[in-house]
């Protein structure tokens, strides 16, 4: 299958060259660690080759989050405007995804190839407690995802990256990108590790990361100073 490039700079050389078009890809990390500006670097990038994108936030409104993406230099409104990124919101307080259809429905009509739902919260939502059916949901999600032909990115919350244990839905997708803070000294430092992208290799190695004025960049070539730091400390334990 083609590859194509999310448009983060250093994520796309961690994944020789980008995922696989059609996949279905779970950013997953803390607060604060780029997931909702990782997502939608990928929206704007696409768009900037004249590929349409759609960005589904269900945690924040339309409005606050063009805000936010301004802050790190994405301006979404301008490609609103030439129809090349569609906005949806979808209330977590609406007592379940009522409204998918309408997205669904624009995906077909816009012509959208890459989509982007911010974040997984959604369907803990609507599904509460009942694992098996958070998991149907899910699936029955990703399954519309790939009829309608799209690539998609979704997002959700990790608690820490120490003692990592996997979650059931980690499985259900195509590809597990895993963002993360690391204590260094008195502050943190950001983060990121491939976990896994089915059907094609990419390192496998916990990668620094920055956020700026241009969105995230990744390092490849680097070792987080953090890891580094601690790797110290145990020695000098020993």
């Amino acid at each position: 299958m083609d590859k194509i490039k999310l448009g983060i700079p250093g994520l796309d050389e961690i994944l020789n060259g980008g995922i696989r078009e059609g996949s279905m890809i779970l950013f997953s990390g803390q607060p604060g660690t780029g997931k909702s500006i990782a997502s939608m670097q990928f929206i704007i990038s696409g768009a900037k080759k004249g590929i349409h994108g759609m960005f589904i936030t269900s945690e924040e409104t339309a409005i606050s989050l063009r805000e936010d993406m301004k802050s790190v230099g994405f301006d979404v409104s301008a490609m609103e405007k030439k129809g090349l990124i569609t906005v949806v919101e979808q209330s977590v307080t609406g007592g379940g995804m009522v409204s998918i259809e309408a997205p669904l429905k624009l995906i077909q009509k816009r012509k959208i190839k890459r989509v982007v739902l911010d974040s997984l919260t959604l369907f803990e939502y609507v599904y509460g407690n009942s694992v098996n059916e958070f998991r149907k949901g899910i699936i029955s999600f990703i399954k519309q995802m790939k009829e309608a032909g799209v690539t998609l990115i979704v997002t959700s919350e990790r608690q820490t990256y120490d003692g990592l244990q996997y979650r059931p839905e980690d499985y259900l997708f195509d590809g597990l990108v895993i963002l993360s803070l690391i204590r260094k000294g008195a502050t943190y430092e950001r983060v990121i590790q491939v976990a896994k992208m089915r059907g094609q290799n990419h390192m496998l190695n916990i990668f620094p990361l920055q956020i700026g004025k241009q969105g995230m960049t990744v390092f490849p070539n680097e070792v987080p100073f953090s890891l580094i730091e601690q790797d110290a400390m145990k020695r000098t334990k020993k």
